[in-house]
């Protein structure tokens, strides 16, 4: 009798010890790219006229886009919608604001791709993270392909963007409510006394060079604050935006 208390013991500190023990986790760096691409089903049953924008979309599960909406394709008021709008189609002045300048739509040839519209409503953020299944998690900003919309290359068509004028696009890397860091990019740059310079097709943004910092870009962050400025009221403050690109190193 005694001895068999005396193995129950043993057994119960044997497990003890165990379960304090700290798990062993595993580790993982996979690059997630956000083509906005989906499949004929999906655009027939959730598009509106060529348009789907929601308060927050996901194509991952991890990488968040967000718009100032009142629900999915009602009260758009600002920020990220996504577009199956082609430039080859007949397309009207309206349309043109959510339609890629590229005849190709989106990157790539891919038929969905991303608007974003500058408004005086916006959403805190424009993408965020969700990162409270990993024990840990890093993100580091890779890229994307920018593209003005269809309606900013007319008005240069049509002569109407001047010397002077600009359309910029800011995105700025946030840890919390810590800002770690900022990027610039022209997509209209009409300096003065020099040749307009447009990205009209999708051009590489690649936020690693950009950041000045070698083999990496900002990193550690869990949300993206996206703005557009432009010159003048003729410039509508929009641009196009596919693949965008990210690293996520996490353990498990």
């Amino acid at each position: 009798m005694k001895n068999s208390i005396k193995l129950t013991l043993i057994a119960m500190v044997v497990l003890a010890a165990v379960s304090c023990k700290e798990p062993q986790r595993s580790s993982a760096n996979v690059v997630q790219v956000t083509s906005f691409d989906m499949d004929e089903y999906s655009i027939e049953a959730y598009f509106q006229d060529g348009i789907l924008f929601a308060p927050m979309l996901s194509w991952d599960d991890v990488c968040f886009y967000y718009s100032s909406s009142d629900d999915v394709n009602k009260g758009f008021r600002g920020g990220f919608r996504v577009s199956v709008l082609n430039a080859n189609d007949d397309t009207s002045e309206e349309q043109a604001l959510i339609t890629s300048a590229d005849p190709a739509g989106g990157a790539e040839g891919s038929r969905g791709y991303a608007v974003f519209s500058q408004t005086y409503s916006m959403p805190e953020s424009s993408i965020t993270y969700k990162l409270t299944s990993f024990y840990s998690a890093i993100v580091t900003a890779y890229g994307c392909e920018v593209c003005n919309t269809l309606y900013n290359k007319r008005l240069a068509d049509e002569g109407k963007i001047l010397e002077g004028d600009y359309l910029k696009v800011k995105a700025e890397f946030f840890n919390g409510t810590t800002l770690l860091g900022s990027l610039e990019k022209y997509l209209i740059d009409y300096v003065s006394g020099a040749e307009l310079k447009m990205d009209n097709e999708w051009t590489a943004w690649n936020m690693v060079t950009d950041s000045g910092t070698t083999g990496s870009s900002f990193s550690g962050f869990d949300s993206v604050l996206i703005t557009v400025e432009s010159s003048g009221s003729r410039i509508d403050p929009a641009f196009c935006l596919d693949n965008y690109s990210i690293r996520l190193s996490v353990e498990y």
